[in-house]
């Protein structure tokens, strides 16, 4: 079948287009949809040269995608190298399709369980706590048994969250992983013993937020870095507690290197930047325990009987516009 009669056919049996805004690449097929709808005035805008590429990139892996997933299996990995041909690049695919999983020296690989989560490397995904996630917890942890380094940027750091990960802290540790922690005294939500912990057990860099109503800290966030260059992010609503990290009604989106550069490259960029900031001070637990304990008493409330199932926050009355009793789950 003659390719442009094919194009003309494919315009012919989609859709309408609906009127509305659109990014979408000028193509035939699109120009014969929009000669179909000549009640319709299209508005087109060239597209800058330094996002071409990644515009032009992606119109052609969606055509790439589909013409592989209409092809027989046995079919795609020949097809695959006609593309590679076309684009005259000589990285010709093995047959299969196979995928390296990990390279480790016979002597690490005993000593060391290269274990995977369960969202692969190279995805984007949406966690929700629900019945069919995997739990946070459980992928926090798999995601540290390979990783590099790991950052940490959280408003509120509990007892019960670190006891969760505890064997995988203790992997980080003993394989001299930096890991490197930025929180805040934000709603008094955070635990100090919870702090020490990570520094004094885990050899955790931490840098506190001690002045709350010029900065509020209330991101929660987690970066994997590692030597393979397939690094993971998890960016969302999760505490390090128990609760948040479980079974409560949080959502966490995981980033990928691969899946999603761009985002991964800005998490990496702004996360090195806060590390810099004043605003984000170095903690010593014999030097800054003190100032630590005062900011939290400032800032937050007295902890509550079940700090598995809380922050451990209770907001006491402030003049008459306080609210007694309130509890905030996190």
């Amino acid at each position: 079948m003659d390719w442009r009669y094919h194009q003309a056919l494919l315009a012919t049996t989609a859709e309408p287009l609906a009127d509305g805004l659109y990014e979408s690449l000028y193509t035939e097929v699109l120009a014969c949809r929009l000669a179909a709808q000549p009640q319709l005035t299209p508005a087109f805008e060239k597209v800058d040269d330094d996002a071409s590429a990644e515009v032009l990139g992606r119109h052609i892996g969606e055509l790439a995608r589909a013409a592989l997933a209409e092809a027989k299996p046995e079919n795609r990995v020949a097809l695959a190298n006609n593309f590679l041909q076309a684009l005259q690049h000589p990285d010709s695919i093995h047959a299969g399709p196979q995928q390296l999983l990990s390279l480790a020296a016979p002597e690490k690989l005993r000593r060391r369980n290269l274990r995977r989560p369960i969202t692969r490397l190279s995805d984007a995904a949406l966690l929700t706590n629900g019945k069919d996630d995997p739990n946070l917890a459980g992928e926090i942890r798999a995601e540290m048994a390979s990783a590099n380094s790991v950052d940490l940027l959280c408003a509120f750091i509990r007892w019960t969250g670190l006891r969760l990960l505890e064997p995988a802290l203790e992997d980080l540790r003993d394989r001299g992983v930096r890991l490197r922690v930025i929180t805040s005294t934000y709603m008094g939500a955070t635990e100090r013993r919870a702090v020490d912990l990570l520094v004094r057990k885990y050899g955790a860099e931490v840098r506190i937020n001690y002045e709350t109503h010029a900065t509020r800290l209330h991101a929660k966030a987690w970066l994997f870095r590692r030597n393979t260059g397939f690094d993971t992010s998890y960016v969302g609503s999760s505490n390090l507690s128990q609760a948040a990290m479980l079974d409560g009604l949080e959502w966490n989106v995981r980033l990928s290197s691969v899946g999603t550069p761009k985002l991964l490259q800005k998490f990496e960029i702004t996360f090195d930047s806060y590390w810099e900031q004043r605003t984000f001070q170095p903690y010593d637990p014999d030097i800054d325990g003190e100032e630590l304990d005062a900011a939290l008493e400032r800032n937050g409330g007295r902890a509550v009987s079940s700090p598995d199932a809380y922050t451990g926050l209770e907001i006491q009355p402030q003049g008459r516009a306080g609210i007694c009793g309130s509890r905030v789950r996190r």
